[in-house]
């Protein structure tokens, strides 16, 4: 397939059986024909921030991501806003993913000061954990598990580790 539009690629995935590809101003859905006819759609509206494109999860069906204005919520038909309540602050380099109905996010400021929050998808509601600057998440059977840049350390988010040790030094960045 051809896409009509110029602009870098900043993220993709699969939501709801469809490849979707993300520039910083449009979304890209892809319908797969068999007989190879497939077909492009593409919305412009608020796309994945270009750096941000680990910050792409899916949590009970609906698609999280940072854009340039804020962190969406994306159903299938238009993304909606869901940081109003993180205030004006402009973050960027944003790394995320999901554990249960929660969508947890590492974003940095202006400053260059890391953040972790939490999006609570059953309770509609943000809370900051803590300035975590996380460089992967990755999920195993019922934990999430992420790389803390700080002391480059493998911790999870419920607090158990992989083959009961401690805790696992990772390699430089």
């Amino acid at each position: 397939v051809t896409i009509g539009s110029d602009g870098k690629f900043t993220g993709a995935t699969t939501f709801l059986g469809y490849p979707m590809f993300f520039k910083e101003d449009s979304l890209i859905k892809i319908s797969i024909s068999g007989s190879g006819a497939h077909q492009t759609k593409e919305t412009k509206c608020r796309g994945v921030q270009r750096g941000s494109e680990r910050s792409l999860a899916i949590v009970n069906e609906t698609l999280f991501y940072k854009s340039t204005t804020g962190i969406v919520a994306y159903a299938g038909s238009l993304p909606t806003s869901i940081s109003d309540d993180l205030g004006e602050v402009r973050y960027y380099d944003a790394v995320a993913s999901n554990i249960d109905d929660r969508y947890y996010i590492s974003m940095r400021d202006k400053e260059g000061k890391h953040h972790l929050f939490v999006f609570d998808t059953k309770k509609n509601i943000w809370c900051k954990e803590d300035n975590t600057e996380v460089l992967y998440f990755c999920k195993h059977e019922d934990e999430l598990y992420y790389i803390d840049m700080k002391d480059k350390k493998m911790k999870s988010v419920y607090g158990t580790l992989l083959y009961d040790v401690e805790e696992k030094r990772t390699e430089g960045r």
